[in-house]
């Protein structure tokens, strides 16, 4: 499973990068293009904040942040005598859409957001890959913890 985290993780990234860069040689700043006309839109834009554009005095900050919940992930990872199909999903989205966004901060000084559903702030691949493995992680650790644990096992746990 390992192999397929690391494959899994750079394929990520370069679908990623490769994305953003195809985006910014196509449309500036700004521009905005129908895909699905009232529904789904390209427009390119740049994020020197956190997620949503918040905060974009701490985008320094955030950089070092998402390098060590990488690290994190990454190490915690790599130390599974046995990781589930789960884990390596959840971990390698969690790890490849991080570094596709910090790869932006480090060589632009901003992220690059392009999807556009005019409904939600733009976003890129690796804030879907992030949002993603989020989504995996909830279902893994509470609805089929919740399916697979006795009531009374549950029940003892919130105790605790």
């Amino acid at each position: 499973m390992k192999g397929w985290f690391f494959a899994a993780t750079l394929l990520l990234i370069l679908l990623d990068q490769a994305s953003k860069w195809w985006i910014q040689w196509r449309l500036i700043p700004g521009q905005s293009v129908p895909i699905v006309p009232g529904v789904l839109y390209f427009t390119l834009s740049f994020n020197s904040g956190i997620a949503f554009g918040l905060f974009p005095q701490f985008g320094g900050a955030f950089l070092w942040v998402s390098l060590a919940i990488v690290s994190a992930v990454m190490i915690y990872y790599l130390r599974l005598s046995a990781p589930t199909g789960w884990t390596t999903a959840i971990a390698s989205l969690l790890a490849g859409g991080a570094l596709g966004n910090v790869l932006d901060r480090v060589r632009l000084g901003h992220v690059v957001d392009f999807i556009d559903f005019r409904v939600f702030p733009v976003f890129n691949l690796a804030d879907t890959a992030v949002t993603c493995a989020t989504v995996l992680w909830i279902i893994k650790h509470w609805v089929l913890f919740s399916a697979e644990t006795p009531s009374s096992e549950r029940d003892n746990r919130a105790d605790c």
